[in-house]
């Protein structure tokens, strides 16, 4: 058998999103599960869209995934360069041999002409397809107007066949020929279309298996074309699911589609993000869905990819049409962030796996971002260790340990005028005489045995819900709200909560 070797050719025209990274995820997982070689290949042939910048902010996003190239733009290799842009004389022989064959023409129709037949076709419903306009010059007709001067592009003639794709996720996919019209290989600035070089730097790098997003499918039959003509090997294709948020819509950049990036920004770690993507159309055999320690790599099968939409369930169901979460303040996110999605699961579970030790470095630049937890830092640097591995067991990011830790270290507390007219009633006061009683009795300890506290407190106050809740919350943290009270108490430990519920009760 041949080596796997697999690629992902992001276009440098924007940052790396959730749906491009699961891209370049599946293709380096499978060539690792095959030990096989993954190639970062950059197609930059929109030379108004490319910047270096975009190129520069893909890669670093790969890089902080953990996504790491055997060959490519950064690391160099064999089938150099791995920059479509700097391989212009690597497509022009191929050129030459399509029109030779007469598989190709010059085409000379001006953007203008294309623009309206194609409003023509929209008007009336119907594809658009190329007239052929320029397929039956003669040679000495091409010539002329190509000595005068003349702008042109080469498109590759296609025959009113039926296309098959042979797809290891979507099976067997036919494609009407007469649907696709002759289509652009060459533009008239004399860079190669997307759907040839493409099929030339797959070959010319020996690229074996071609997974890419379902959307890609129907560029498909266009590539074999190209192949075919040439007398070139298929690869083998396999195109993923979709990606749909939680209201089942397809994301894009405006409704939740941003770049992985901002999961690094919100606290996240790589780790988690990737065992997350992972699951967005493919699921391991054993059902076990955490996979540290290059585990994931181990298991994966391109093969077991599914064609079903995968739900990418980090943002709520939103009522709005439309959203982009890096115009949101933290506040904003927080009320559309889904705390119960996998990713957050996956991230918690990431962080109790890893030694405190780990955790805490990946963790300090979050915390030395707020000026109080960065002075408890500088003053008492031992103590924060300590209290940042119990939070570890807690949180879902990095983020979320500066709460708590302001928490445990606040000297004491003040309730605002919210928390003290909560707290002040007849009833208040009753439930919290209850829940310090209860604290001497129980001595609780985990979040659960608090959880039990509270709801005997329940119990003996005759009170439920807000009513039960709030004037402990008032009390305890001097607002209405918060972080989990049975969480932040197991962290606080029993006395200490008994201590600020008897302040807070005795000021009143």
């Amino acid at each position: 058998m041949s080596e796997i070797r697999t690629r992902f050719a992001p276009s440098p025209s924007g940052y790396l999103h959730i749906g491009g990274a699961r891209t370049a995820l599946f293709n380096y997982l499978y060539a690792k599960a095959m030990k096989g070689s993954f190639v970062i290949r950059v197609e930059d042939t929109d030379q108004e869209r490319s910047t270096p910048e975009s190129e520069k902010i893909i890669l670093d996003s790969l890089e902080w995934l953990g996504i790491k190239a055997d060959e490519g733009v950064r690391e160099g290799g064999p089938y150099a360069p791995y920059r479509q842009s700097e391989r212009l004389d690597h497509y022009r022989p191929f050129t030459e041999k399509l029109l030779a064959a007469g598989n190709a023409y010059p085409c000379f129709c001006t953007d203008e002409e294309l623009e309206a037949k194609q409003e023509r076709s929209r008007k009336l419903g119907l594809p658009h397809v190329y007239d052929g306009k320029c397929r039956n010059l003669t040679s000495e007709e091409a010539k002329a107007k190509i000595d005068a001067g003349e702008p042109h592009a080469i498109r590759f003639k296609v025959e009113p066949n039926e296309i098959a794709v042979n797809d290891l996720v979507q099976g067997k996919v036919k494609f009407d020929a007469r649907l696709i019209g002759d289509f652009v290989i060459v533009k008239s600035d004399g860079f190669p279309s997307y759907n040839y070089a493409v099929v030339i730097d797959d070959h010319e790098m020996k690229i074996s298996h071609v997974i890419r997003g379902v959307g890609h499918l129907s560029n498909t039959p266009r590539q074999i074309l190209i192949h075919e003509a040439l007398g070139l090997p298929l690869p083998v294709y396999a195109h993923i699911s979709e990606i749909v948020g939680t209201d089942r819509k397809k994301l894009s950049k405006r409704r939740g589609a941003t770049s992985v990036l901002f999961f690094k920004e919100l606290g996240y770690l790589s780790e988690g993000l990737v065992n997350y993507m992972a699951l967005l159309g493919w699921y391991p055999e054993d059902a076990v869905e955490f996979m540290p320690d290059g585990e994931l790599a181990r298991k994966f099968d391109v093969a077991r990819c599914s064609k079903s939409p995968a739900m990418f369930d980090f943002f709520q169901a939103n009522d709005e049409s439309e959203f982009d979460p890096t115009k949101l303040s933290r506040e904003e996110l927080g009320k559309i962030i889904n705390g119960k999605s996998k990713l957050n699961w996956l991230n918690q579970k990431y962080l109790r796996h890893y030694p405190t030790e780990q955790v805490w470095d990946l963790a300090l630049p979050f915390l030395e971002k707020d000026a109080r937890v960065a002075a408890l830092i500088r003053s008492d640097e031992a103590n924060v260790r300590r209290a940042f591995a119990s939070v570890k067991e807690y949180i879902y990011t990095l983020e979320d340990a500066v709460p708590y830790l302001k928490e445990i270290f606040r000297e004491k507390v003040e309730m605002d005028a919210d928390a003290k007219a909560m707290a002040g009633t007849p009833e208040a006061k009753t439930v919290l005489e209850a829940f310090l009683a209860l604290l001497d009795e129980k001595k609780p300890a985990t979040p659960d045995e608090f959880g039990e506290a509270i709801k005997e407190t329940g119990a003996r106050s005759g009170q439920k819900g807000k009513g039960l809740f709030m004037p402990v919350r008032a009390a305890a943290t001097g607002s209405l709200a918060g972080l989990e009270l049975n969480v932040l108490f197991s962290l606080l430990g029993w006395q200490i909560v008994q201590e600020r519920v008897r302040f807070s009760l005795d000021s009143l």
